[in-house]
């Protein structure tokens, strides 16, 4: 559900706008960059007193969706996570996802899969790099980009656009204890 304060003329609506407007036919390869940079853009202009930022902090919803585009595809969810929260590492499959930090700091490691992929439920991964997420800072993790998500100090306001709806395509998690990935 998309968030009910709306206004004409604020951050979010500004963001949503521009991203249309660099969207073109979606295959850009710069466009997850470009992405990232609007959103910097909005994280860094954005007031907590604006009433569409302010619902989401009033509310703190562990996930929200915030806007759907009809016309393209790209989903922009909210986050607010407790300091601790985290995820296993996971992919996007074919599509690629830009994170961007609001409040609090969020580490994002992105792993690399060292196997060649050719064992069933098999997979072996190793940390890559860190990315720390602290407001006002995004990062945009390609297809095919093995990452997780640890909220260090919260809560964590987290800003997840999504290239596509993940519920409609074939992606993955990773246990990197166990040597197993999964289709999710």
């Amino acid at each position: 559900m998309a968030i009910s304060v709306r206004h004409e003329d604020n951050s979010f609506e500004r963001y949503i706008a521009e991203v249309r407007a660099v969207w073109g036919d979606g295959k850009d390869p710069q466009l997850p960059f470009k992405v990232r940079a609007l959103m910097e853009k909005m994280l860094k202009s954005t007031a907590p007193e604006e009433p569409w930022m302010a619902e989401i902090l009033r509310d703190g919803k562990p996930s929200r969706e915030l806007y759907r585009d009809p016309q393209n595809g790209f989903i922009q969810m909210g986050h607010v996570h407790k300091q601790g929260h985290g995820n296993t590492p996971h992919d996007h499959g074919p599509c690629w996802v830009v994170y961007g930090a609001y409040s609090g700091v969020t580490e994002i490691t992105l792993y690399e899969r060292t196997d060649d992929g050719k064992e069933p439920g098999r997979a072996a991964v190793q940390k890559k790099e860190l990315h720390r997420l602290s407001p006002g800072v995004a990062y945009a993790y390609l297809p095919g980009d093995i990452h997780s998500t640890h909220a260090v100090d919260g809560p964590a306001m987290v800003f997840r656009f999504l290239s596509y709806d993940l519920e409609q395509i074939e992606r993955h998690r990773y246990n990197p204890e166990k040597g197993t990935v999964v289709r999710v």
